[in-house]
């Protein structure tokens, strides 16, 4: 009898000491595990975002290629902020306008502020919520203004998806770089509307640059 009561002794003494270890190992990993899923969370969220944003930018705007949209430039009134012309209606500027608005970026909004904010940069002396963001002139002078243009280059490798490309047409044309290549070459197709929709081609160098605007500058 006192053989076994001293086994039970033993085993309750063994038990304290050895559980409390295996718990504070366990704690241990399980914090380490913790730890570890969180460091690849922020990394993932850091990474990801940017990349993310692009893809969606650019599938909208290949989209808008798909879609039955008149090339209208008259004058419509509408609303303030996140405004927008008939969806079957538009002009280049609506083409990124649109595709930005995708991603949570407001380029009516961002305008308008930053000409309150700067009107003799714009040149402009009455303000209109309505026209003002869809002008090219005032898009390259926000762009320029919040550095977000990197320099004009021949160098069709220079341009990348997402990226916005501004031509010395009439008043001012403007496209899209998509992610999809031109066969045989290192340049990306293009979505503009310069007549007919917006159209998915190959316009890189088809009229003088004269703005290039980098997406991975745009905030």
């Amino acid at each position: 009898m006192k053989r076994f009561l001293l086994c039970i002794v033993l085993l309750v003494t063994v038990s304290v000491w050895i559980f409390p270890i295996e718990s504070a190992a366990l704690h241990v990993q399980a914090d380490r595990r913790h730890s570890n899923e969180q460091s690849l969370l922020a990394n993932t969220e850091d990474s990801l975002p940017l990349s993310f944003s692009c893809s969606t930018f650019v599938q909208h705007v290949l989209w808008q290629s798909t879609q039955d949209v008149s090339y209208d430039p008259s004058y419509f009134s509408i609303p303030y902020p996140n405004g927008d012309v008939p969806a079957n209606k538009g002009v280049c500027v609506d083409v990124p306008i649109r595709g930005l608005r995708s991603i949570g970026i407001d380029l009516q909004k961002l305008v308008h502020e930053d000409i309150l904010s700067a009107p003799s940069s714009y040149r402009i002396t009455k303000t209109d919520k309505s026209i003002d963001h869809r002008r090219c002139s005032n898009l390259i002078v926000y762009f320029k203004r919040k550095n977000q243009c990197v320099p004009v280059s021949t160098d069709e490798t220079g341009y990348h998806p997402g990226d916005i490309v501004f031509w010395d047409i009439a008043h001012g044309h403007v496209g899209v770089v998509t992610n999809e290549k031109v066969p045989g070459t290192n340049r990306y197709y293009l979505v503009h509307n310069i007549c007919c929709g917006p159209r998915k081609e190959d316009f890189l160098f088809a009229a003088p640059i004269v703005c290039h605007v980098s997406f991975e500058k745009i905030r």
